[in-house]
């Protein structure tokens, strides 16, 4: 059965409950899987680390105090014979043992923006980390219910495929007995034998989908055995199509790729400013105070020392460097202006895509209600024909078939409009 094959997309899928209240079971799924979550637990500590930067950029206003002690031993030294008091005496100018220990300041006192750009990069890296941990939470909660819906939806199409059974089932005893009485060919009861074995393994492939729909909710829960009650499930999504202009409108002020694609223009642009700020001069005072020797004229003795000054850095020349880091900032901040564009061109097409898959899908759902209510009928008017032996294997098959096709197609709909719904909440950038 080719419905299938959409139970394998259902991790791509991030988007979860409509109008109608979040049931209490996928309310604790998600507070699970939001506190469990591995990818979301790194980006809660990536935050952490962001916001240290920022504290790391502002430390740069405060003064930077170090210990500094040195000794160096120096041979030869600056000797000279000179007369003293009438004598010869030979003096030496600094000492062969030289010690040095100080406290040292330096504080910067104007960089002309330097540091205030620095900050500003560090808090927009912080408000990226942030939006991205936002939008992974969104679509964590989104892909939770998603697979909690699927169950649901895999749960039902059982029950149909165990009535598909329980009918097949119930047609081989009648052409069991039928043969023995000789009103049947082995062949009919073979035919329904058949029809039993792929119903059968219909049901199968449904169990096994359910069991990996499972494993993936556990993944995202981190709960080996996730509390869930899906089979209770009502697609029942009251979804409309919308105007296009006016959810276009409300989502490009709400949508959360939208919004990241918006802070990082803000990013590059405040990479603009500091790239321009980079090359500019630094004012900055140095001092320290402490003890060392080499004074005359007792050069051994360590003396109290005290030294300030102030210093001022001018960049001049560095080969390009600055103006090149400039233009490579400026590309990075049309390239992210022109995500945005992107960002709000995608964001029209899946709105317009999902407004047209609405309309489809009500559509449908609305032809299929008398498509099921005519292969009932259709079945119950061959079951009759069965026990009075006026049809054949083909033609109960048929109607059988019919009841199946339509009740799963009604389902595959009702479950669509229910993602359709889904679908559309989570373009508008509305959390769970």
């Amino acid at each position: 059965m080719k419905l299938f094959s959409l139970f394998f997309i259902l991790t791509l899928i991030a988007e979860t409950a409509g109008a109608q209240s979040i049931p209490d079971d996928l309310r604790g799924l998600i507070n699970q899987a939001n506190t469990n979550y591995p990818r979301l637990k790194e980006q809660q500590q990536q935050l952490r680390a962001g916001e240290v930067h920022v504290a790391i950029a502002r430390s740069a206003y405060q003064p930077n105090i170090t210990g500094n002690g040195i000794y160096q031993y120096v041979t030869p030294v600056a000797k000279a014979t000179l007369p003293v008091n009438g004598q010869d005496a030979t003096i030496q100018f600094q000492p062969n043992h030289n010690v040095n220990a100080n406290i040292g300041i330096g504080q910067t006192l104007y960089d002309f923006g330097r540091t205030d750009a620095s900050i500003k990069q560090a808090v927009d890296q912080v408000q990226l980390l942030r939006r991205n941990m936002e939008l992974t939470r969104q679509n964590l909660g989104y892909q939770v219910a998603a697979v909690y819906y699927g169950i649901g939806f895999l749960e039902k199409s059982m029950v149909v495929q165990d009535s598909v059974i329980k009918v097949a089932q119930g047609n081989i005893q009648i052409f069991a007995n039928r043969l023995q009485n000789g009103e049947a060919l082995q062949y009919d009861l073979l035919t329904q034998q058949v029809r039993l074995k792929t119903a059968q393994n219909r049901k199968i492939d449904l169990q096994n989908n359910l069991e990996r729909q499972r494993a993936l909710l556990t993944y995202l829960t981190g709960d080996p055995n996730p509390a869930i009650s899906p089979v209770a499930v009502q697609f029942d999504a009251q979804v409309q199509p919308f105007t296009l202009e006016g959810s276009l409108q409300t989502a490009q002020s709400t949508n959360k790729e939208v919004q990241l694609a918006q802070d990082r223009v803000r990013a590059a642009q405040t990479d603009v400013l500091a790239n321009d700020r980079s090359g500019r001069p630094n004012l900055s005072f140095n001092g320290s105070a402490g003890y060392k020797n080499g004074y005359l004229p007792e050069i051994g003795a360590l003396r109290f020392n005290v030294a300030a000054g102030v210093n001022l850095t001018i960049p001049i020349y560095a080969g390009k460097r600055y103006s090149l880091q400039n233009q490579a900032a400026r590309l990075n901040l049309d390239a992210s202006r022109y995500a945005v564009e992107n960002a709000n061109a995608q964001l029209r097409q899946n709105l317009e895509q999902l407004n047209a898959d609405i309309r489809s899908n009500q559509q449908r759902l609305q032809n299929l209600e008398t498509q099921v209510l005519q292969a009932r009928k259709a079945l119950e008017i061959a079951q009759i024909r069965l026990t009075s032996g006026v049809i054949t294997p083909v033609e109960l098959q048929s109607a059988e078939t019919g009841v199946e096709e339509a009740e799963l197609a009604r389902l595959n709909y009702q479950y669509q409009l229910l993602l359709n719904h889904l679908e559309y909440k989570r373009l508008l950038g509305e959390n769970l």
